[in-house]
This record gives structure tokens, sequence and C-alpha cells, in this order.
């Protein structure tokens, strides 16, 4: 185990980066970007409506980004846009018969092992973690959000 500050860091961010990496590997696999992935995932995980811009507010993902992956899916027949009434120029997300059976049969399974997973730990290590998480997601944008501030280099 890391004792200080800067390796501990060191080691959470290469764990952050190995498990961007698995779900790289399951876009990969799945024959999709990454982004294409997380539109997905996104749509078989909630019956929320989801727009374009919602989305790339969701995963903190260029709304171009998000554009450029919706067309794909678009073109593949996985999901479609319908025009979402007194919201110009917006329009919800929506998977079709073929994209729910995407889902069905391919990011499901993603989903029961990221429970599994998740579930391994016991509820107060899954507390502690998420607990955890947002108590560093808030320090560190308060801390970049000093130097954002500040202007180049984190000198005035």
């Amino acid at each position: 185990m890391k004792n200080n500050a800067k390796e501990q860091l060191a080691a959470l961010n290469q764990l952050d980066r190995k498990q961007g990496e698995l779900y790289h590997r399951f876009a990969v696999r799945l024959g999709i970007s990454d982004t294409a992935f997380w539109v997905l995932y996104s749509l078989c995980e909630s019956d929320e409506i989801y727009t374009q811009n919602s989305l790339a507010e969701l995963w903190c993902i260029p709304k171009q980004t998000i554009n450029s992956a919706i067309n794909v899916l678009v073109k593949a027949g996985y999901v479609q846009l319908a025009p979402i009434q007194k919201a110009r120029n917006s329009k919800s997300i929506h998977l079709t018969e073929k994209g729910s059976e995407f889902c069905r049969e391919m990011i499901l399974p993603l989903f029961i092992a990221e429970q599994k997973a998740f579930s391994r730990l016991s509820e107060t290590e899954r507390d502690t973690a998420v607990a955890l998480s947002e108590k560093h997601h808030l320090f560190l944008k308060e801390e970049l959000g000093h130097l954002l501030e500040c202007g180049k280099g984190g000198s005035e």
C-alpha cells in the first residue's frame, strides 16, 4: 500500500484508467466507439428521456462527439430521434427495437457484471466508496477551479 498522497493519487489515477480501459475493450468487442457505447449504456440503463445535450453533460463528452456517435447509431438502426414539443432544435433519443435487442443481448450482461462486482463489497464499503469519491471530486473541482481562475500555469 502506498503511504504518501502523491503515490496514492498515482495509484488511484492508474486504477481509474484501468477501469476506463475495461469499458473501452467492451465497446471494441461490441464493434462501436466508446462514445456510442456510453450513449447506448445510458439509454439501456434508464427510462429517462435523453437529448444530445443531456448526454454530453452527463458523460462530459463534447456535443459534437455525441452527435457523431448518435448519427452512427441512427444509421445502424439502434436509435431514433424524435422532436420534443416546446423545445427548439432538441430531439429525444430512443432505442429502436433493434437497439433494445442489442442492449438486452450485449449491454445487460455488463450491467449484471457491474452489479455483481459492486455487490461483492459490503454495504459499508459501497457507502464509503461513493462518499469518498464524491468528496474527492468536490475537492478536486475546488482546486482546479482555483487554478483555472488564476490563468496559465496557475500564476496570476
